[in-house]
């Protein structure tokens, strides 16, 4: 199994440098993958249908029925009759109510249309931190490659002096454990590989047909030193769609209580006759009425009461959400610049200090002026060094993408 395992991931990783089809799922870059993700993601394709549903609303809204036509014949007897009429009637709801209807069903689309582009943003960062993962997890396989490398090297240079009586044979033994070690190591990123691949494929929402061992991914981890603001990012706060829904569903509610309010107003209903008095239809009449909101203390003050409480909650709803966002951006903010800190560090010194040990003990200890011990911790400090910087630049890639939901832009993975 984990012979397999090791020659599909060897050919996962190769394909990383193929410049095979880049409009195809062979080559699959962030672009590509959120393409798929917009498309195939329920809740997207669920908001999009209701969307054009809630378009639908606002004329909807207006309070304007379908009118009756009747017909009406009285006083009938012997072949006669005294009257007959034909009356076309049109029942209206106060043009004020229609009006706070109309304009909080317009807030309600608005509110939808924010919604969506929240989750698009969302859906944005959850592809890209999948992508970065599975980056991640390449560059880990091919560490874990290098550690195989350095401990076969090793192994052999110690078996070597091991034959020619310049070190025990415990030196060899130990370099062999190491060697197996490194190989253990090596299956178990391969396998963590493997399984960020599948994550970032149930992410997108990819079809298990497409799902195939040939996809490449052309976009890697690799150090961009990018300035973001504080103030930039804590300001964009204040606009964020997940902030402006809520806005839209507040005056949404305000104008219901409106819309509630012009409920004590009556209602008109309009009625036109064509009247038949035995000599044709030689007279029209018409009729107006309203409605007397005579039980307002049973209908429309419970109902404004109602509405009043919706949209305190929302008030509330809003500062709750406003606390909450605000947190992620501060942490987001904060975790970037740790990150950023640390990966100009690793950059400055570290990495080239470290690589510059292994070299030197590796001479060393050919030469026979170092033992084995020195050696092994020389190339376990390299090896945990670059693991740190691989796990800095990930988490570096990670609150970038988060700073990109506030500020509403892309910064990587462009």
């Amino acid at each position: 199994m984990a012979m397999i395992l090791t020659v599909v991931a060897a050919l996962l990783i190769t394909f990383q440098t193929s410049p095979s089809d880049t409009t195809g799922l062979n080559n699959l870059s962030v672009g590509k993958a959120l393409q798929i993700a917009y498309t195939h993601n329920p809740r997207i394709n669920q908001l999009q249908n209701q969307l054009e549903a809630q378009r639908q609303q606002p004329a909807l809204s207006l309070g304007v029925d379908d009118p009756d036509l009747s017909y009406a014949k009285e006083g009938i007897a012997g072949g006669s009759f005294a009257e007959q009429r034909w009356v076309i009637s049109q029942s209206l709801d106060f043009p004020l109510t229609g009006f706070y209807r109309y304009k909080g069903e317009k807030a309600g689309t608005r509110s939808i249309i924010q919604e969506l582009e929240s989750l698009k943003l969302q859906v944005k960062e959850n592809v890209k931190k999948a992508y970065t993962r599975l980056a991640y997890a390449i560059e880990s396989s091919h560490l874990a490659a290098e550690r195989v490398d350095l401990f076969t090297s090793l192994r052999n240079a110690a078996q070597a002096r091991s034959d020619l009586g310049e070190s025990s044979r415990i030196d060899a033994m130990q370099a062999d454990l190491q060697l197996n070690e490194a190989l253990n190591s090596r299956d178990r990123a391969l396998q963590e590989l493997m399984d960020e691949r599948y994550n970032l494929f149930e992410t997108i929402g990819l079809d298990e047909e497409q799902q195939t061992y040939d996809i490449s991914f052309p976009d890697t981890l690799q150090y961009v030193n990018i300035a973001v603001n504080q103030d930039d990012v804590m300001n964009s706060v204040q606009i964020h769609p997940q902030l402006e829904r809520i806005r839209e569903q507040r005056v949404a509610a305000s104008y219901r209580t409106k819309a509630a309010k012009s409920g004590y107003l009556p209602d008109i209903n309009l009625k036109y006759y064509r009247q038949d008095f035995g000599s044709g239809f030689d007279f029209d009449g018409f009729e107006i009425g309203f409605t007397v909101p005579l039980w307002f203390g049973i209908n429309q003050s419970n109902e404004v009461q109602q509405s009043k409480a919706s949209e305190r909650t929302l008030e509330w709803r809003y500062i709750e959400e406003q606390l909450f966002v605000k947190k992620q951006a501060e942490q987001a903010w904060h975790g970037y610049e740790t990150a950023r800190t640390n990966i100009d560090r690793f950059q400055a010194s570290i990495q080239e200090k470290s690589r510059e040990l292994v070299d030197m003990t590796q001479r060393g200890y050919r030469l026979g002026e170092l033992d084995l011990l020195t050696l092994l911790e020389a190339q376990r400090t390299y090896l945990r060094t670059q693991q740190s910087y691989y796990e800095t630049l990930r988490d570096y890639y990670l609150r970038v993408i988060e700073l990109e939901k506030f500020l509403q832009t892309d910064i990587i993975f462009k």
